[in-house]
């Protein structure tokens, strides 16, 4: 039976990744530990796999739809990956439950950009010129530090801070779901010594989060307009920060 449940549910949730060009695991993590299994040794390598799966996929099928902006995608993805260990080891010297909580704050800022950024107009080609995908590439180094800090993807604070930048969501999505997937497989083989898996159920559950991604990725790029893209992205940001605050209040 659970070789049914668990793939449907995790084909589910990366249908939702796909659309937003986010790995799955931002989602998947809680929800497989509502099951019981071990957060170290099972949920954590088990979602990082399907996160970079997933970015995959969806990156695919943004690809195919000719809407990820490669020049701004490849740096930031090197940027990314190279700066994260910096944030790793300034863990040692900063309070982590300090920044935690500033990272709720800053979900919630985005968040509110996003509920109510400007009209965007998906009809015409995004205009991004050099000078943004430099300010993207500086705000990249500081995203990627602060998430190798707390150790979470890059990809939430990536997205939105590119749209605050000028690109339309489906443009700042599509791209996003390349810059996302390095990180998530370094991450992964980082765990890989301590995971316990059931490799059947890592194999099936693998396909279903590629094919939910791709078809998700599939369904912004054809279906849904930035507008309605960045309400989505906001929801999702605030259900992220009350996440993190139940967890923080839980350990108080």
């Amino acid at each position: 039976m659970e070789y049914l449940l668990f793939p449907l549910i995790i084909g589910v949730l990366s249908f939702i990744s796909g659309m937003l060009g986010l790995g799955v695991a931002f989602i998947s993590t809680p929800v497989l530990g509502l099951f019981g299994f071990d957060l170290k040794h099972v949920i954590m390598p088990w979602s990082l796999l399907l996160n970079g799966l997933t970015a995959i996929s969806s990156a695919v099928a943004f690809s195919r739809s000719k809407m990820v902006d490669w020049r701004t995608a490849v740096p930031l993805l090197a940027i990314t990956t190279l700066v994260a260990p910096f944030g790793v080891w300034i863990l040692q010297f900063v309070p982590t439950n300090i920044v935690w909580w500033i990272y709720v704050g800053v979900l919630l800022f985005l968040a509110y950009r996003m509920a109510f950024a400007p009209k965007q107009d998906d009809s015409q080609t995004t205009n991004i010129t050099d000078k943004t995908r430099v300010k993207g590439g500086l705000l990249s180094v500081v995203i990627g530090v602060f998430a190798g800090f707390l150790g979470v993807g890059p990809g939430f604070l990536l997205m939105p801070s590119l749209v605050m930048l000028g690109y339309t969501a489906r443009i700042a999505a599509a791209t996003n779901s390349v810059i996302v997937t390095l990180p998530s497989f370094s991450a992964f083989i980082a765990h890989l010594a301590d995971a316990q898996f059931d490799w059947v159920m890592i194999g099936v559950t693998s396909a279903a989060a590629m094919t939910g991604a791709y078809l998700g990725g599939t369904f912004t790029a054809k279906r849904v307009k930035s507008r309605t893209l960045t309400r989505i992205f906001a929801v999702a940001l605030v259900l992220l920060a009350i996440q993190r605050v139940i967890i923080l209040l839980s350990v108080q």
